[in-house]
């Protein structure tokens, strides 16, 4: 399974990931669900993304946990860690 995505330390494009939710952490890092906001970075689609969480098994508050790969909005894929794996 791809590596979940971390709030400040994971991307999609050039935008950190910024999580909304404040009780699942991994390796001192919020964990970042669907729905979360990505750090504008560029115009039009890039403007306010957020995160769109693929399939998965793994939830927090019934939210889905995004993974590496995962896309945002503006269509980049999340980079995802690659030292925190949850889910099978």
């Amino acid at each position: 399974m791809s590596g979940i995505c971390r709030a400040t330390v994971d991307t999609a494009g050039r935008g950190p990931l910024i999580a909304t939710q404040t009780t699942v952490f991994a390796n001192s890092s919020a964990v970042i669900v669907n729905g979360d906001p990505v750090i504008p970075h560029g115009l039009g689609l890039h403007a306010v993304p957020f995160m769109v969480a693929g399939s998965n098994n793994v939830f927090v508050g019934g939210v889905a946990v995004c993974n590496s790969g995962d896309r945002a909005t503006c269509l980049h894929s999340a980079s995802g860690s690659s030292d925190v794996n949850v889910g099978n």
